[in-house]
């Protein structure tokens, strides 16, 4: 074993000395090409167009966002003011800012920098809606009715912006202000509504802009760095936490040595770089411009540049000599822990193999083989987990998160095998007319019925007892450890239980129909207390649903074809209009056949359903 062992590690020092050389090589040349393409002009310009582009897309997705909601808003109210007369009616403006709210509730938590949104009619120059915020929290107050109890009148920026949007004519970012309301500096995006070519309302959103560009600067890259800009569309002032109003960059020493056309197109493209020079020095600068026409720059000194390729070659040398001594030692320290620390996984490996996953590898050294041991642990790690998350959802149904056929026939099937004397009971169930639900609610309504049914289910029987779904709109129960007094109680108890789900803020009731047998310990099958059980569930259903029956041998000679039918199957072939409704003066429609659709020129039964 010693001699084995001998010649192994001959054959490993051989090819670390190899390995040795190999890397020394790798690395000479590897780092020279590292530094001689980091110390390109190239290099530079990706770099600067790099850190634009990436500031620049985080920022442009939350003005984007912004500019959804209010467009989103826009579009709704324009959809609803069919005649622009309405809009005098203070009923319906009062609806049209519902609907604005809704649509900037249900979307200002995903952008925390909103500070305020409005909607402004300005043929009767009056603001319908304004919220705004008073800190950087989630809470909007309304701004209009703070104004009535305090009998206060504040005009507020998005009136006064009527005028701009007239001139623009079309959605718009404006510029940053101070607004002495709310006590901040923002930048407005301010969406009109047309009808006949007349602007019947203004839409807008106010950002918070100091929450904007302290994010911006925040965070700056590190190493030597040059300067972090946010301008104007034209390049050539600055916004700054500080200035959040603008200062102009020469008031920095900076000079921009290009057109207004060239920062333009600069903006748009990482091929083209501005010039500029910094306290006399010539500079070059990445740029990207924001959707709300700010630009965001990347300016460095041109010398500054070449001064960090001087030292990154005394670097390079320096890293050199360092890495021809670590190579010198390296496989002297690998000769004396290889064998031992291999070994150790090895051993791991062969656990594995047999199906053990809780090993322990603790090699915390930073190389090849501490990195082999850490990612053979978490290896193992994952496979247990994943082996335990498959065993959960081989075992599980997805939508109602109880016992799947699978899970159920294992639980059941454990319990008989170790309690084969114990009483208990094996309950089917069959929520009545599933398919009359999914046809007239659709089929999220039907999976609502079925996950309500399942909490029903763990409510009624207890979280002891096993519960599952086996398929479709059925489900089981298997009471365990229960005496036929006890099951009738229980089961009668579950049947007469009134049960409903909601749906689409509509709440719906439905029943169910249950049949069970009962394991009295004389070793009764499985499958046998299973088609005992579903024979009981068939003759609650010929006799009318919504019941419950245990099961007799009388009911093995019943004819089950008479439940295949529904409405759809009835009226498929007649020649008539059908509607079924509650009866009631303003009772629901239930179901509606083809030929009632298309006797009233309807599509579908959504249109149908709209029609009506």
């Amino acid at each position: 074993m010693k001699l084995k062992l001998f010649y192994s590690l001959k054959r490993k020092v051989l090819a670390v000395c190899l390995a040795g050389m190999i890397l020394m090589a790798l690395c000479v040349g590897g780092i020279s090409l590292w530094t001689i393409s980091h110390l390109t002009y190239d290099y530079e310009i990706q770099n600067m167009n790099h850190i634009v582009d990436t500031k620049a897309t985080i920022i442009n997705d939350e003005l984007l966002r912004s500019e959804n909601v209010v467009d989103y808003a826009a579009n709704s109210v324009s959809r609803e003011i069919k005649d622009p007369a309405k809009l005098r009616d203070p009923e319906f403006q009062h609806r049209m800012a519902e609907f604005v709210d809704n649509d900037f509730q249900n979307a200002k938590t995903d952008l925390n920098i909103i500070c305020s949104y409005y909607l402004y009619y300005p043929s009767a120059n009056v603001s319908a809606l304004w919220k705004a915020s008073d800190d950087r929290d989630e809470h909007f107050y309304d701004v209009l009715e703070r104004q009535r109890t305090e009998n206060s009148r504040v005009i507020p920026r998005h009136v006064l912006s009527f005028a701009y949007l007239m001139d623009e004519g079309q959605a718009s970012w404006t510029q940053p202000y101070y607004s002495t309301y709310l006590k901040r500096y923002i930048i407005s995006y301010l969406s009109p509504v047309y009808k006949d070519g007349v602007m019947v309302a203004i839409i807008g959103v106010d950002l918070d802009f100091q929450a904007f560009i302290d994010r911006l600067y925040a965070n700056p890259p590190e190493g030597e760095h040059g300067m972090i800009i946010l301008s104007d569309a034209t390049g050539t002032v600055e916004y700054s936490p500080e200035k959040p109003l603008g200062v102009p960059l020469v008031d920095k020493d900076i000079h921009l040595k290009d057109t207004p056309s060239k920062v333009t197109e600069a903006g748009q493209t990482d091929r083209t770089m501005l010039t500029y020079t910094w306290a006399g020095e010539p500079s070059i600068a990445g740029i990207k411009t924001l959707r709300n026409g700010m630009n965001f720059i990347d300016l460095r000194q041109i010398p500054q540049i070449y001064d960090r390729t001087r030292k990154a070659f005394i670097q390079m040398g320096f890293g050199l000599i360092a890495v021809c001594i670590l190579a010198s030692l390296l496989p002297l320290y690998i000769i004396s822990r290889l064998s031992e620390r291999l070994q150790l996984v090895i051993e791991a490996a062969k656990e594995v193999g047999e199906g053990n996953y809780d090993v322990k590898l603790h090699d915390t050294q930073p190389d090849d083989i501490g990195e082999l041991s850490r990612n053979f642990q978490a290896m193992a790690e994952k496979v247990a987990a994943a082996q335990g998350n498959l065993t959960y959802m081989s075992q599980h149904d997805v939508l109602t998160g109880i016992f799947n056929r699978m899970g159920l026939d294992k639980e059941v099937a454990d319990w008989l095998k170790a309690h084969p004397a114990s009483h208990g009971a094996l309950v089917s169930l069959d929520l009545d007319g599933f398919k009359f639900i999914n046809d007239l609610h659709g089929h999220m309504a039907g999976d609502e019925a079925l996950r309500t049914l399942a909490k029903d289910l763990i409510e009624s029987f207890g979280h002891d007892q096993i519960i599952g779904r086996n398929g479709g709109d059925e489900f089981v129960v298997f009471m365990k450890d229960t005496e036929p007094e006890q099951a009738e109680k229980v089961i009668k108890a579950f049947s007469s239980k009134v049960k409903t789900f909601t749906y689409d803020g509509e709440t719906h009731a439905f029943s169910v129909s249950i049949g069970y047998t009962l394991y009295k310990g004389d070793g009764t099958s499985l499958s046998r207390l299973f088609h005992q059980s579903d024979t009981a569930l068939y003759a609650v259903k010929l006799r009318g649903r919504n019941h419950y029956r245990i099961y007799d041998a009388t009911m093995e000679n019943l004819n089950r074809t008479s439940l295949g039918f529904n409405l759809e199957t009835i009226t498929k072939n007649l020649p008539i209009a059908l509607l079924v409704s509650e009866a009631k003066p303003d009772g629901k429609i239930l179901f509606v056949n083809k030929t009632m659709v298309e006797m009233l020129e309807c599509r579908n039964i959504r249109e149908f359903m709209e029609f009506t």
